[in-house]
């Protein structure tokens, strides 16, 4: 399980090469445990393949994520069990949901008794974001909203920052298709402003290309100074947001993040920091000082120094030079 997780936490911060290797181990490791004990309702075999399932469908593998669900709705408890500790179901609804067989999502809805007008608790919360996920798919996007503003309540009260996320992407995603622009936007920046510190991107970039335009639209007001409603949320963050938004094609896996772990290249005697490689990038994209320090929110002496080092240590007399250095050693993609 300790593999099932680490899993579930990279899928969430779109590292999905890792995130795919970790489930794997982990799932043999569940598969294993039930072959010993001769065990035929497993859970933490099904919420294994629940996130093998998500990292498929995030990688484009249609037909490998609906297998993974199958099998996680045999090996789980009954459907009976309440969704809390019974995640498949729900994942299948997500699943339908994405490839656009509505009438079956609705079906599933209606056969689990949700309606939009419940006063939701948590141990169903999961249930209740996917029916405001049908509602806004069935072209019924404001009857979603009073349902989302129970559930942000509730999680607010609650103090259930994981929970406030994902209700605020959903909630964005059913302002903008009520046409309600700027408080789909509003709706977003706040879901950002608890969501980038813990590095949350699959949560925003799973509700697909509607909530993608909202962001567009956040970035630009953002960088323009016209519209600062995400103030602290740096723009580097929102950047690999964007990119998470990308969709993958079937059977490839795309590139991942360097770590400064990985980055002590043969021809560097001192490798660079998480820090100067996230500065690095935002030199190769001709990004000045002043606004790499409002977008990594730093001094900008601090950018400066970093500069310098990365200068330094990449034996480059100029930003020209340190991006080509880099690129040639990998440091950059």
């Amino acid at each position: 399980m300790m593999h099932v997780g680490v899993a579930a936490v990279l899928y969430e911060q779109d590292e999905l090469a890792r995130a795919l290797e970790h489930a794997t181990e982990g799932l043999a490791g569940c598969r294993q445990l039930a072959r010993r004990w001769l065990i035929t309702s497993s859970r933490p075999l099904a919420e294994g393949l629940v996130v093998l399932a998500r990292i498929r469908l995030a990688l484009g593998d249609r037909a490998s994520a609906g297998a993974a669900v199958g099998e996680a709705e045999q090996a789980g408890p009954s459907p009976d069990v309440v969704d809390l500790f019974n995640p498949a179901g729900a994942e299948r609804m997500r699943l339908l949901l994405a490839l656009g067989q509505l009438a079956e999502a609705a079906g599933w809805a209606a056969a689990r008794g949700l309606d939009p007008g419940d006063q939701p608790g948590y141990p169903r919360e999961r249930e209740y974001l996917l029916l405001a996920r049908l509602l806004i798919a069935q072209g019924e996007p404001a009857g979603a909203l009073p349902l989302l503003g129970r559930l942000h309540a509730a999680a607010a009260a609650q103090g259930r920052t994981g929970s406030l996320v994902e209700i605020g992407a959903v909630t964005a995603a059913a302002r903008a298709a009520c046409g309600q622009e700027a408080g789909a936007v509003t709706a977003l920046a706040g879901a950002l402003a608890l969501a980038w510190p813990e590095g949350y991107l699959r949560v925003f970039a799973d509700e697909g290309a509607p909530l993608a335009a909202v962001l567009d639209r956040l970035i630009a007001g953002q960088r323009g100074g016209r519209m600062p409603v995400a103030p602290g949320v740096p723009l580097a963050y929102l950047r690999r947001l964007q990119a998470a938004f990308r969709p993958c094609e079937a059977g490839t896996v795309p590139p991942q993040p360097i770590r400064a772990a990985e980055v002590a290249a043969p021809a560097l005697a001192e490798p660079l920091t998480g820090r100067e490689l996230q500065v690095l990038a935002l030199l190769a994209a001709g990004i000045s000082n002043q606004e790499i320090a409002g977008e990594l929110v730093v001094a900008l002496e601090t950018v400066k120094k970093h500069v310098s080092h990365i200068l330094g240590k990449l034996g480059a007399a100029n930003r020209t030079q340190a991006v080509a250095r880099a690129r040639a050693l990998g440091l950059l993609r």
